[in-house]
Parts: structure tokens; sequence; C-alpha cells
């Protein structure tokens, strides 16, 4: 991703968080939401949701502490849970603790503690245009389906302002 393309990208995330609009929701989907685990790029175990679009958390929001509220939430939407429904349903590759925190008078869903979001900008399946965009203190990351643990379930992200010819790549 270029430069100017990243950019361009924080600032539609800064002038969407400073708007001040309401809430948006995303529903996982009808009878029990499914999540599943799948390679997208070079991120092998990521979390996505039944439509194949990449689950991300706020690095900040450890333990359920919900920081993206208002405008933040058209540009990463939650992942609310439908009031009719109390479990998941998911693959056998997705290993973490799948629970809700409440927001408002809705539950958003979690992964090992932390809510779980979709980004506005990946606009097809297994697109993942949001890792790396910083929120205050925090870093949007794509969520490890095989973590077992709050502290493995953030992908592991290096330095996202520089990049290196001698990178070795990586993973989780």
């Amino acid at each position: 991703m270029s430069a100017r393309s990243t950019l361009r990208r924080l600032a539609l995330v800064s002038a969407l968080v400073a708007g001040g609009a309401a809430v948006a929701t995303v529903p996982l989907g009808a009878a029990q939401p499914t999540l599943q685990a799948a390679t997208i790029a070079r991120h092998p175990h990521v979390l996505i949701d039944a439509a194949g679009h990449p689950l991300y958390i706020l690095t900040s929001e450890a333990g359920g502490k919900i920081k993206c509220v208002t405008s933040c939430t058209h540009v990463w939407p939650p992942v609310m849970l439908p009031v009719n429904v109390g479990t998941f349903s998911r693959s056998a590759a997705v290993k973490g603790s799948l629970a809700w925190v409440k927001r408002g008078k809705f539950r958003q869903a979690t992964f090992n503690g932390y809510p779980l979001y979709t980004f506005a900008g990946d606009t097809k399946p297994h697109e993942a245009k949001g890792v790396g965009l910083k929120l205050g203190a925090g870093t949007w990351v794509l969520v490890n389906a095989w973590a077992k643990t709050a502290a493995a379930t953030p992908e592991k992200v290096g330095k996202t302002t520089t990049t290196s010819s001698s990178s070795s790549g990586g993973g989780w």
C-alpha cells in the first residue's frame, strides 16, 4: 500500500471519527452466527464472519473496555449479536473464547475478551485494508482465530509506517 493511500484512509477515518454520527451495527447473520478461520493475504488463521469479511480488534480494548464509540463505529462497525441468539456456530479452526460485552442495550461479540469489529473499507470478502490503522493508544489488527488467550489474540504487527527489504514476512 502506498503512503498516499494510507494517508487518504487515515484522513477518512479522522473525518468520520470527528463527525459525531450515530452508531452503526453489523449483525453476524440469521439464527446462529458462524465464525471461521481463513488465510487473508499473508495472514493465516484470521477470524472471519460467514460472508468472509475479516474481524478486527482494537488493541486498547483488552478486557472488553470499549473505546470505539459514536462516529468511530461508522468506520469500524461493531459485530453485534442478534437479540435472540445466545451462542455462536464456529468452525473447528476457531479456538478462542467467544462471548459478548454489553454495548448500550445490545450485545457486542467478543473473542478472548476483545470486542469484535468489521472495517467499512473492506468491501469484498477476504480484504483486510484496516490492518495497522491507529485510534488513540490502540491499533486495529486482525484476530488470530487459533488464539486461546487474550495475549495471543491480536495479530503480531510490526511497525506500520516503515518497511524493510530484509523483512522475513512472518505470521502468528
